[in-house]
């Protein structure tokens, strides 16, 4: 076969086994997975870690939930916990991991010292209380945060950030997360706020299942950047072919029937 007929063929075969190359990306200052997917609508379930309950039932503490308008509820939560609507907010893919923030509106939680603890940190007349709420999970940073009775926000405790892949499923516009909560120690502000040494150190503090949906109008799997489901990009590109029977790889004979028919084109 002439030579120019070889070099015709071999472009013809490389243009077609490389197509993405041609096409340049819609923003090519953005990185890929930056961007924000929006949620529509879910909730937080917050529950105290056992640890921290036993101290605050050893405190005479009671958990009880703060309502959008800033009522507590009379009756407190056995569990320690309470579901949080979300209001807000967005997640992207950082790296991997899962980024953005969600944000829960005014309601939350109240903790309420009834001076009838065992543990003597607090006078038997003693009854105080404080309201933590606005609560709101930055992704990206890996925090939670809040803001208390008098409106201070502060970071209440830290978690590993979730893989993104494992956090969001793309069939279903969904993300679902647990996250494991320890405290910091600006939650030592609660102990301030209550007479009670309860969130000293880096105790374990919650837990937390969010779940949620994304915006039903984005493409979630092009703006996380989370490719094809069980497939690897570098094997696709190769093409490689293989027979039924027996997995004889036949991968050469391929490019050589290609690049024989890609010949006879040109000629």
């Amino acid at each position: 076969m002439p030579a120019r007929h070889l070099a015709a063929a071999a472009a013809l075969v490389l243009a077609s086994a490389v197509p993405a190359v041609a096409a340049a990306p819609a923003h090519p200052h953005q990185p890929a997975g930056s961007t924000e997917v929006p949620v529509e609508r879910g909730s937080a379930r917050l529950r105290l870690s056992p640890d921290l309950r036993s101290a605050l039932k050893e405190d005479g503490v009671v958990v009880a939930g703060v309502d959008a308008k800033g009522r507590i509820s009379p009756r407190g939560h056995s569990g320690g916990g309470t579901t949080l609507r979300l209001t807000g907010g967005a997640v992207t893919n950082s790296g991997g991991k899962l980024g953005g923030e969600l944000r829960f509106g005014k309601a939350g939680l109240a903790l309420v010292a009834t001076g009838s603890g065992t543990g003597g940190t607090q006078s038997g007349s003693s009854r105080k209380s404080v309201k933590v709420t606005r609560f709101e999970v930055d992704l990206g940073h890996g925090t939670l945060t809040a803001a208390l009775h008098n409106g201070t926000r502060f970071t209440l405790g830290t978690f590993p950030r979730p893989a993104t892949r494992s956090a969001v499923n793309t069939k279903t516009r969904s993300l679902r997360v647990d996250l494991t909560i320890k405290a910091t120690a600006s939650a030592a502000r609660l102990d301030a706020a209550l007479g009670t040494h309860c969130f000293t150190g880096h105790r374990p503090l919650l837990h937390a299942r969010i779940v949620a949906s994304l915006e039903r109008s984005v493409d979630v799997r092009t703006a996380l950047n989370l490719g094809q489901p069980g497939r690897d990009p570098d094997r696709a590109r190769t093409r490689s072919v293989r027979w039924a029977n027996g997995g004889t790889s036949v991968t050469r004979q391929c490019d050589r029937r290609a690049l024989s028919r890609a010949a006879w084109r040109v000629r």
